[in-house]
């Protein structure tokens, strides 16, 4: 199963070459025109040596010194091509290995960008970074110094035992002796050390997952000083992966040696062989045929060892093949139906129809959930933490589907309308306000990437974010840092509300929206927010009650049930469970005053 499964792999790797067929083809002549043209001095020097060298021989030493200078320059000439050709061959096939990762890395973006949330909320971003980034150069090392050599030292292998059968049939089979026991170290040293690649490309994604994680989170364990831990912990990772580095050095540092042992000892073979050809049989070898020997073992050895190193490098480009073979095949969990069409523009009106949630774990989030609200109107959605709020806003825009029951916008089931579409007319402000690593500026436009100024600047002061904005010393062109760190939780959350202001959508998802401003910039926020939402649906969560009095409709959700519907008002008169909630929130604004 592992010899097939190596199979696949290196037969998908020549897959991706498809499309590259003519720098191949060009890499893969250049070579062979190497290879060829590398087979030709060892006969030269046979030549000199048995024909112009030799003292007794009866062809004046005028001629030969003439036919000695030809030959000499006949051997420049030869390795200016040669040279000629390694270089085109090299920069060919190094060219082609970029391009070959290019289009690599490119595949993968593209085919993680299609994959559902479950897939990044069950891996950790280092992880597969590290697969976007290491792995694949990896892999083009395959390209770089693996696919087209693996042809021409087979060519060359060939073409040289044909020679050495021509010059002398039993210094040839000497001369063959180390072949199959090299073959059998091959193959035992390859069968280890594939796993073990395998097993230090995955060391390193955890050493980068921890990296990247520690990183992200570098205020929190600065808070709670927790270098020391967090060094340990790395530490930790980086040691697994060095260890397994170790366990790799030490095979190929045992094979290599082993390997060029073999080769010397056939060396040494072929010229006690040889040799001792040339004194008991001078009339059937020259020394001429054994310095010929002796550069075309050298040349026959070079491809037989190539394929240690060769395989060396095509061991760690299929392990690391491997991994990303394993993101290219995941199938996302969700995926446009067929025959999906776009999501026509929208009204507004949202209903949730007996609407059941369960994680992959199965656990059960969501139960018999119905809503329904017409467009234009503001749904406040509370409960307790856990009661399933974010689930129902997550469910809207489609990052997740219903395990029963459906959800229609405007009488349409958006599974069966192209997600982008769909999402597309959805704008969402999260409780995690996310702002990406440039200018304000850039992060704003974000919302309708051909914004014009005008539009990014009207936006903002929706927002009111544009007051702060010009406060800043370059304005809308600040930094704001990696995951807007430079500035207040409460202009990051002005910043994503502009954001989702310019993309004008008709249904707006708030995830508790102002749960990291102040007061101050809280006050500012509801200002815009009762501008922005008017005329559009708006889907609310918040904890703190007193923001959604004026809701339209408020759906209160006990352990994943809808437990009451109504308005403020009429919530307060029943005295259920909003009531409960809302004056302990009351009770405990009035401590706290």
């Amino acid at each position: 199963m592992a010899e097939q499964s190596k199979i696949r792999t290196f037969s998908r790797l020549l897959k991706f070459l498809r499309p590259h067929w003519r720098s191949v083809s060009v890499g893969i002549s250049a070579l062979v025109c190497v290879t060829m043209l590398e087979l030709i001095p060892p006969l030269a020097w046979r030549k000199i040596v048995d024909d112009l060298l030799v003292p007794d021989s009866i062809t004046p030493a005028s001629e030969r010194l003439q036919a000695l200078s030809l030959i000499a320059v006949g051997l420049l000439v030869l390795h200016i091509a040669i040279a000629g050709f390694s270089r085109t061959r090299a920069f060919v096939m190094h060219i082609l290995g970029e391009k070959f990762i290019l289009d690599l890395r490119r595949m993968i973006y593209s085919h993680l960008q299609k994959l559902s949330l479950t897939f990044f909320e069950t891996r950790q971003t280092g992880e597969v970074m590290s697969r976007v980034t290491n792995d694949s150069e990896v892999v083009e090392e395959f390209v770089t110094h693996a696919a087209d050599t693996l042809i021409a030292d087979a060519l060359k292998v060939a073409a040289i035992v044909v020679i050495l059968f021509r010059l002398s049939a039993p210094l040839a089979m000497v001369t063959m002796i180390p072949v199959p026991i090299l073959g059998l170290i091959v193959f035992k040293y390859s069968r280890k050390v594939r796993k073990n690649y395998r097993l230090s490309r995955e060391r390193l994604g955890d050493m980068n997952a921890r990296l990247q994680d520690n990183l992200s989170g570098i205020r929190v364990i600065k808070s709670f000083a927790r270098e020391e831990h967090e060094y340990q912990r790395f530490s930790r990772e980086a040691e697994d992966y060095y260890r397994m580095r170790v366990e790799i050095i030490r095979m190929w540092t045992s094979f290599f040696p082993v390997t060029q042992l073999v080769v010397m000892l056939g060396m040494v073979a072929m010229w006690w062989f040889g040799g001792r050809l040339v004194i008991l049989h001078p009339e059937k070898i020259g020394l001429g045929t054994v310095v010929a020997f002796v550069g075309y073992i050298g040349m026959f050895y070079q491809p037989v060892a190539n394929i240690a190193r060769i395989n060396d490098t095509i061991q760690r480009a299929l392990a690391a093949a491997d991994r990303i073979f394993e993101v290219l095949d995941t199938e996302p969990d969700l995926t446009d139906a067929l025959g999906a069409v776009e999501m026509p523009p929208v009204k507004g009106s949202v209903t949730l129809e007996d609407v059941h949630f369960r994680y992959a774990t199965g656990e059960e989030v969501l139960s018999g959930i119905n809503v329904h609200c017409e467009p234009g109107q503001i749904v406040a959605l509370v409960g307790r933490s856990g009661a399933g709020k974010t689930s129902i806003v997550n469910l809207i825009p489609r990052f997740y589907d219903p395990s029963q029951g459906r959800i229609l916008i405007d009488g349409v089931d958006i599974r069966t309308v192209k997600q982008q579409s769909l999402r597309a007319q959805i704008g969402i402000v999260l409780q995690d306000t996310f702002l990406f690593n440039g200018t304000i500026r850039e992060n704003i436009a974000y919302g309708r990437l051909d914004a014009t100024e005008e539009e990014i600047v009207t936006a903002a002061r929706a927002a009111n974010a544009d007051s702060f904005i010009r406060e800043l010393p370059q304005g809308y062109d600040t930094e704001v840092g990696e995951r807007g760190i430079k500035l207040s939780g409460g202009q990051k959350q002005r910043t994503a509300i502009a954001r989702a202001v310019l993309a004008d959508p008709r249904i707006l998802i708030l995830d508790e929206a102002t749960s990291s401003v102040d007061s101050e910039s809280e006050y500012l926020i509801h200002r815009a927010m009762d501008h922005l939402m008017r005329g559009r649906t708006t889907f609310v969560i918040a904890h703190r009650l007193s923001t959604v009095r004026h809701a339209d409709l408020i759906v209160t959700l006990e352990s994943g049930r809808i437990v009451e519907v109504g308005d403020h008002k009429s919530l307060l008169e029943r005295e259920g469970i909003y009531s409960q909630m809302y004056d302990a929130q009351y009770r405990l604004d009035g401590e706290l005053m």
